[in-house]
């Protein structure tokens, strides 16, 4: 909840070099064939950074949600870890304990297939709708200044 609350994993916030990332969580399980983004994967983490440069920045962080949610030794989280057997009713139960405030997302959300919700500090909640119930997806964050960077290239 507190990375929702804020944006940061841990440690982990936007803006850290891609070398002190690697410091902190070790080395990744996978990495993208891809140089743009860059993106290293550490189980149900996803980090994706500008380039393939070691000084490159964190640019997002994107937590999918299985049967087993999986994160590198280095990162420390504490409290309630969630899975994708995890309704939305459930997840809204959890975020009021910890007065999390989310809104419906319209840019995540797509009738029949997914709801997205978002925190006030632009943190994205992803529901997947399977046989009539909504259950957890994704949790991800760009940033402000990503999302606009991202916008604007789509324009």
């Amino acid at each position: 909840m507190k990375f929702i609350q804020t944006g940061m994993l841990g440690e982990i916030s936007l803006g850290l070099k891609r070398d002190t990332v690697k410091a902190l969580l070790g080395e990744p399980q996978d990495i993208s064939v891809s140089s743009t983004p860059y993106i290293l994967k550490y189980g149900s983490l996803q980090l994706s950074f500008s380039s393939n440069d070691p000084h490159a920045t964190l640019q997002s962080v994107h937590l999918y949600f299985d049967e087993i949610v999986e994160f590198p030794h280095g990162l420390q989280l504490e409290g309630w870890l969630p899975n994708k057997s995890v309704s939305a009713e459930q997840f809204f139960i959890h975020a009021e304990h910890f007065n999390v405030v989310l809104e419906e997302d319209e840019q995540h959300t797509f009738k029949n297939l997914q709801i997205g919700f978002k925190s006030k500090a632009d943190v994205i909640v992803v529901f997947m709708i399977e046989e009539e119930s909504a259950k957890l997806y994704s949790i991800h964050f760009l940033g402000k200044r990503s999302r606009k960077k991202i916008k604007n290239e789509l324009c």
